[in-house]
């Protein structure tokens, strides 16, 4: 028999658990047990900046024509005319021309620290020009001339233009078989303009021999006639004042 019993009330029940905590314990290292971490304090590096990169002035668009330009004779005249190159220097075309009807052997030359030299030249002409180009020193060069101090433009063997007919152009790129052409100067004593006598001859007499010139854009014409069993035919042509050769003033 079973009697129930019941507790005070000061009197209580509990479940005890079986499963003990861990002790906690706390263990202090010595010097030699425990590992030193230290820490190393970054280097600051200080921030550079890239030195200002100086470009030198260039004076390439600088240079002064006038202080080289050449000293000029009578009847002739230095001009000059400037553009910009590709690199946006100056470059300068640079002209000795005579005023008058002469014509000449035209040299201009350059004159540097090295000496003088020619830059351009013609023959029977009247004018001769250069191409000079200002450099980053604020000096002209023309090709493998640099440095330029002084320009000079000399004229010489200057004759009138009806004394400088080119007669090896006017004769006949072939002849015919058995034939030959001449041109001799003819021009009187004293005379600056030239004359010529041109001939054209064939080895036996001909019934009929032409002496045929081109004339301007009016094709060939016959200036001279020589008939029955002739062998030659000439004619006179002068140097006119365009340096071409004419016929009674065609």
């Amino acid at each position: 028999m079973c009697i129930r019993m019941i507790p005070p009330d000061d009197v209580s029940f509990g479940t005890t658990s079986t499963t003990q905590a861990s002790p906690i314990t706390t263990e202090q290292c010595t010097t030699s047990s425990c590992q030193t971490s230290m820490t190393t304090p970054e280097e600051e590096t200080p921030e550079t900046s890239a030195a200002p990169v100086t470009m030198a002035p260039t004076l390439c668009t600088t240079c002064d024509i006038a202080a080289i330009a050449p000293v000029m004779e009578a009847n002739t005249v230095f001009e000059n005319t400037n553009t910009v190159g590709a690199n946006g220097c100056t470059q300068t075309n640079a002209i000795c021309r005579r005023t008058d009807a002469q014509v000449c052997t035209v040299i201009l030359s350059a004159t540097n620290a090295a000496g003088t030299s020619s830059i351009s030249g013609a023959m029977n002409a009247n004018q001769v020009s250069g191409l000079l180009t200002c450099q980053a020193d604020g000096t002209y060069s023309s090709g493998s001339v640099t440095g330029i101090t002084k320009l000079v433009c000399t004229f010489d063997e200057c004759v009138s233009p009806c004394a400088t007919c080119d007669t090896e152009s006017v004769k006949p790129l072939t002849n015919p078989p058995d034939s030959t052409f001449d041109i001799t100067d003819s021009t009187p004593a004293g005379q600056a303009c030239k004359t010529y006598v041109v001939t054209c001859r064939y080895m036996i007499p001909c019934p009929a021999i032409n002496l045929y010139a081109e004339i301007g854009t009016g094709g060939e014409q016959i200036i001279k006639t020589e008939e029955n069993g002739a062998i030659s035919a000439s004619a006179e042509v002068d140097c006119g004042n365009d340096a071409k050769l004419t016929f009674m003033g065609m």
